[in-house]
């Protein structure tokens, strides 16, 4: 009886808590935390491992834990290595396994995907990082089968050639174009380029009234991607795909997939927005990466992947 009475309560202030921070901010929130645990004996990071579920749970983790008053925990998105995480928190929070067995067996679990993001991040800079050479061979591989792959029936008849303005460069050598964002701009196009949808965008870049250059624009959406993952506002996306994917370990291919996404959005978004002209490009690729933060924090923090 006692046990259901502070089961009750629990319950009462959570709704209660949630209220005040809604009116108060986090602030007044934190008292109602504080109540909270004096009577449950859990921290809040602890109620919300176990109460929650979903994507739901690994936001409401990952903000409780950046609005933490320890520095430590404040930069969990630096952290790669999930023991190391769990035991931070651990610590930090003064958690003791036999106090909440429940939390101590699956901690590792729970905040597996949080560093598997982290660590995707680091591996997808990395590659940014990777200046495009045009000495170094599988650079220069990689980018004839992209061309191969967009004009199979039509052979490139030299390395520096106008012929690139067809799938959308900028000048004769599209090694110069690779600048911003380096042999991962590149990895990013081939891999939609070797989609159907690669075929059908590049046929839409040809339109009459609302063409465009797609081998610019693929650049273009893999720095918008960059930039939102760096500042955080697609973390939901991989969040999402890590629960539903049974906390399986993410990969460069992920990234890679999500720019497909992405570049196959936006050259929809572009095109029914009817631009007057491809000076207003600019305008439109930055409504689109507004679209893109509402949908992150929207119920459905996904793009499903295209094919």
């Amino acid at each position: 009886m006692l046990r259901k009475l502070i089961n009750l309560l629990i319950t009462l202030l959570t709704v209660l808590r949630n209220v005040f921070a809604a009116i108060g901010g986090e602030a007044a929130g934190k008292k109602i935390d504080r109540l909270l645990f004096f009577v449950s004996g859990r921290h809040k990071i602890q109620r919300i491992a176990c109460e929650l579920r979903g994507v739901d749970k690994m936001r409401s983790l990952e903000r409780c834990l950046s609005l933490s008053a320890c520095p430590e925990l404040q930069r969990f998105k630096t952290i790669v290595d999930t023991p190391t995480l769990t035991s931070t928190i651990m610590r930090v929070k003064k958690i003791k396994p036999e106090h909440d067995a429940e939390f101590a067996a699956r901690v590792s679990i729970i905040f597996n995907p949080i560093c598997q993001i982290n660590k995707l991040l680091v591996a997808a800079v990395s590659e940014r990082r990777e200046v495009y050479n045009t000495e170094n061979e599988t650079h220069e591989a990689m980018l004839m089968e992209l061309w191969a792959t967009l004009q199979p029936d039509n052979s490139l008849d030299n390395r520096i050639s106008e012929q690139w303005d067809v799938i959308g460069f900028q000048g004769t050598d599209p090694a110069t174009d690779f600048r911003g964002m380096g042999v991962f701009g590149l990895k990013c196009l081939l891999h939609f380029a070797k989609k159907n949808v690669g075929k059908s965008g590049l046929v839409a870049s040809h339109h009459p009234q609302y063409g465009f250059s797609l081998a610019i624009t693929s650049i273009n959406i893999t720095s918008l991607m960059m930039q939102l993952l760096e500042t955080g506002q697609l973390r939901s996306h991989f969040l999402y795909k890590c629960v539903k994917g049974g906390s399986r370990n993410l990969t460069l291919n992920d990234v890679y997939e999500l720019h497909a996404s992405l570049l196959h959005s936006f050259i929809k978004f572009y095109q029914d927005r009817k631009p007057a002209c491809i000076m207003e490009f600019n305008t439109h690729k930055a409504a689109f990466g507004e679209e893109v933060k509402e949908r992150m924090a929207g119920d459905a923090p996904v793009f499903e992947s295209v094919s």
